[in-house]
């Protein structure tokens, strides 16, 4: 019975995989060889791709990226090529499966934020949706599986008559449809070669003043193997000697020079933590930290996305929609065959600027390189700023939890759905700092003085507590919530006790908060009555400030 995976454990990694850099200049010949090999690996993966794609049977696989399925590896053998290393075509395979789930994966992101619901939220049912399974196969296999998701999945179906199953599985499957033409098919034109120990082996040299001799088996030729001595920087060779390798190594042939991804494991002790900052992921503002700082915007990403990219594909869909209403009142009516004809060749010309328009893709291309510098920098100045012993309290960060209005979905959309607490988090551990993730329920509506809950607390940027008139930014108080939450044991032992059922956490948590709020009203009422007495008032307002 399959098993619902836990998540990782994203805290402090004791080991880290980091890469290094190695150059070989080889002859004419070997350039020739090594070039053949590089394009016939892009030709290959292309060629599956194009397989896998028109597979609807193995759709369940590629959305979990299950490489090494059985039916997959079967798969695999079939259509592998004769006369090619069997190594050799089972890495393109299984780049193909990557290229191809990491596409699928985007498209069930983009319907789960713009509120598909139950068939985005599972990736198996998503799979299942595509495929056009029937509402009784679903609740089946969501039984089969272990975990309280999957039973609130489950759950959800059965609620589900079978006309508001069929009406929301036949809106998914338009919506899917008119996602998969932004999601075009990847075609790739070029691609680092992985070696790994059945195709290379790297030797320290003995007769040239190279420092190290990589060995490649063409796999294009049966026995033929190319020696090219590759040299690197003292501080590279100084990594490679002290440390062993990790992985694959990837092979990359520009301008007639060789580069060798060289890659090994960094193990690092564990700092002691003596500085606890709470980091609070905006829109607007990349970050607000628990000490007051706003580090990087977003605005003007965010604004080129709805003033460029938006409109851009806005008016692709303009044309789609317009070519589907010729082909409707084709099919409805009785034309005269000029008529006919004079629609069909409309029809034709605008699948053709359909087809070759580009100006909607280069601006998305565009929004992502003015968001990736942005995060790129905004992380930077994060991490120059604090020291090895700074704790760094983040927010996890999942699209599960997006039930929002779909404005705010769109804008979170927009904000790349977790990719700056990403490279945040890559960049502490580079650096050897500690993070902690915590769930980010209520941590913006929840006053961090009287721990009153209350959506009316939050306005907008704003934050104004109902109950005691506590007021401040509201990212900032987010961020000392998320601080505060770190060391909250009661709140981080109902996280592990309901980590499969969200609403069930939430409704635990709420309780929490109420309890504490009550608690602070009591004794806030036995310090006005007790004002009398200056010794009780003071101990009683030394408690308030500790609590």
């Amino acid at each position: 019975m399959p098993k619902a995976r836990k998540k990782k454990n994203s805290s402090f990694q004791t080991t880290i995989t980091k890469s290094v850099f190695l150059y070989g200049r080889p002859n004419k010949e070997k350039l020739v060889l090594l070039q053949q090999m590089q394009d016939f690996y892009t030709a290959l993966i292309n060629r599956d791709i194009e397989l896998l794609e028109q597979n609807p049977a193995i759709v369940l696989q590629l959305v979990k990226n299950d490489k090494k399925d059985p039916e997959m590896r079967k798969l695999e053998k079939a259509i592998r090529t004769e006369g090619i290393n069997s190594a050799f075509c089972q890495n393109a395979f299984d780049a193909a499966v990557v290229q191809l789930s990491s596409r699928l994966n985007n498209i069930r992101l983009d319907l789960l934020s713009e509120g598909m619901g139950i068939f985005a939220q599972s990736k198996v049912l998503f799979a299942m949706s595509i495929m056009g399974c029937a509402k009784q196969k679903m609740e089946e296999t969501m039984q089969q599986m272990e975990g309280t998701f999957y039973e609130d999945c489950t759950k959800t179906l059965h609620e589900l008559s079978e006309k508001e199953f069929s009406n929301l599985q036949m809106e998914f499957q338009e919506r899917y449809a008119s996602k998969s033409l932004e999601y075009r098919i990847p075609q790739l034109l070029f691609v680092s070669v992985p070696l790994d120990s059945r195709l290379m082996k790297i030797e320290q040299s003995t007769d040239t003043k190279m420092p190290y001799v990589i060995t490649i088996t063409n796999p294009l030729k049966t026995r033929q193997r190319i020696t090219i001595p590759i040299d690197t920087s003292s501080h590279f060779l100084h990594k490679i000697q002290n440390n062993k390798m990790a992985g694959t190594v990837l092979m990359q042939v520009r301008k007639g020079n060789l580069r060798i991804g060289w890659s090994y494991d960094s193990t690092r002790q564990q700092p002691a933590t003596t500085n606890c900052i709470g980091v609070d992921t905006g829109i607007s503002d990349c970050f607000h930290t628990s000490d007051g700082r706003k580090i990087g915007s977003m605005s003007p990403v965010i604004d080129f996305y709805h003033e460029a990219v938006e409109p851009a594909f806005a008016e692709l869909a303009n044309l789609r929609n317009k070519k589907r209403k010729i082909k409707h009142f084709l099919r409805k009516h009785d034309l005269p065959e000029d008529v006919r004809r004079s629609l069909i060749k409309k029809m034709d010309h605008l699948e053709r600027m359909i087809q070759t328009a580009k100006a909607p893709y280069r601006k998305k291309r565009c929004y992502y390189a003015l968001l990736d510098h942005e995060i790129k920098k905004s992380v930077t100045t994060y991490v120059d700023s604090i020291s090895k012993d700074t704790l760094t309290t983040i927010e996890k960060l999942d699209i599960k939890e997006f039930n929002k209005s779909r404005k705010v979905n769109g804008m979170f959309s927009t904000f790349a759905r977790g990719k700056l607490q990403r490279k945040l988090m890559e960049a502490l551990n580079q650096k050897g700092c500690d993070f902690f993730e915590v769930e980010p329920d209520f941590t913006s509506q929840v006053c961090p003085v009287c721990s009153n809950l209350n959506a009316e607390n939050r306005h907008s940027k704003g934050f104004c507590c109902t109950s005691c008139g506590y007021h401040d930014d509201a990212d900032h108080v987010g961020a000392v919530n998320i601080r505060n939450r770190a060391g909250d044991k009661e709140i981080l032992e109902l996280c592990r006790e309901h980590q499969y059922s969200h609403k069930n956490l939430q409704n635990a948590i709420r309780i929490v908060y109420e309890k504490r709020h009550i608690a602070y009203e009591e004794k806030k009422q036995h310090l006005h009555e007790s004002r009398r007495d200056p010794v009780t008032s003071y101990m009683m307002l030394q408690d308030l400030i500790c609590d």
